[in-house]
């Protein structure tokens, strides 16, 4: 897997060291060992792992902007927190599940990789407030997989600091559902920055990076 990975990573244009392939490699083990007894992804061949949920998770970092600190919402095993995590040991990650047993995972991971500054959070989003207190927002909000935008937005704007940014990961039509969610988000005071288009590597299959930000005082 770590070949492919490293395939993957020139194929998109990214580069990272040894030593983070290899984390990034065990990262992977050992979501699918446990993904034989427990239900971690409907995805079991390595090779489509390796793509769908390594390499989609670091495609976004070219998006990124040294940012300090991110909420992966409804991260289920950790994507993209973990791989970004990673990939960046400076970034503080708060990465929030209301399954168990992922979080258990996700735990696990912390304590293999020993990943600092890395919270799993075992709650539902909207009782987030009662498990971890800040006093200032994320610079990031990503959710991968995890709902339409105006729920996205919902949940994640209270959490954004004032420079703050949401990523919603998105296939094909990310772009469509980001023209019909104008006016919630304009409720919920966010506007979208702009959609970023790419396709995974050995697949080629589309993906659409929805960047929603607080709108202008």
């Amino acid at each position: 897997m770590k070949s492919l990975l490293e395939e993957g990573l020139k194929r998109s244009g990214l580069r990272l060291g040894a030593e983070t392939c290899r984390q990034l490699d065990l990262f992977l083990s050992e979501m699918l060992r446990w993904n034989q007894q427990i239900n971690l992804t409907a995805i079991v061949d390595p090779a489509e792992a390796t793509e769908k949920h390594l390499l989609d998770s670091l495609l976004l970092l070219p998006y990124l902007e040294g940012e300090s600190s991110l909420l992966d919402m409804g991260s289920g095993a950790g994507l993209p927190g973990i791989p970004l995590k990673i990939a960046m040991p400076s970034l503080g990650v708060v990465s929030v599940d209301s399954v168990g047993k992922k979080i258990q995972f996700k735990r696990h991971m912390k304590r293999l990789l020993t990943l600092e500054s890395f919270c799993p959070c075992h709650v539902l989003l909207e009782n987030l407030a009662s498990k971890i207190k800040r006093t200032s927002g994320f610079d990031l909000v990503t959710a991968r997989a995890f709902s339409s935008l105006e729920t996205i937005g919902r949940l994640a704007a209270p959490w954004l600091n004032g420079e703050g940014r949401i990523l919603a990961m998105k296939g094909p039509e990310g772009e469509n559902e980001a023209r019909a969610a104008e006016a919630a988000m304009a409720r919920l005071g966010l506007v979208v920055s702009t959609v970023h288009r790419y396709g995974l590597p050995f697949s080629g299959a589309e993906r659409q990076l929805v960047v929603l930000s607080k709108k202008p005082v």
